[in-house]
């Protein structure tokens, strides 16, 4: 990978690094024991449910709420069924 840029930093009382070159907001950090670090870029978003996911989420509650459930499952047979 080559270098597209390169500066000379300090930290400062509180121990941050102002980046001179950043072109994200959030970054990744990862520090070793020889001393260096490794920034990876991070691009934050809002969690996202859908409309049709949140229905489904608020039925399924009903539904446990009403006692509308199947029997609990059994590892044991689970297993013996995927022959292990």
């Amino acid at each position: 990978m080559r270098v597209i840029a390169e500066a000379d930093v300090k930290k400062d009382a509180r121990n941050r690094v102002t980046l001179p070159v950043a072109d994200f907001e959030h970054y990744h950090v990862m520090a070793y024991e020889d001393g260096h670090l490794e920034l990876y870029p991070r691009v934050l978003t809002d969690p996202l449910i859908s409309q049709l996911t949140l229905r489904m989420i608020d039925t399924s509650m009903a539904n446990i709420e009403a006692g509308n459930t199947s029997a609990p499952a059994d590892p044991e047979a689970l297993l013996k069924a995927l022959g292990e």
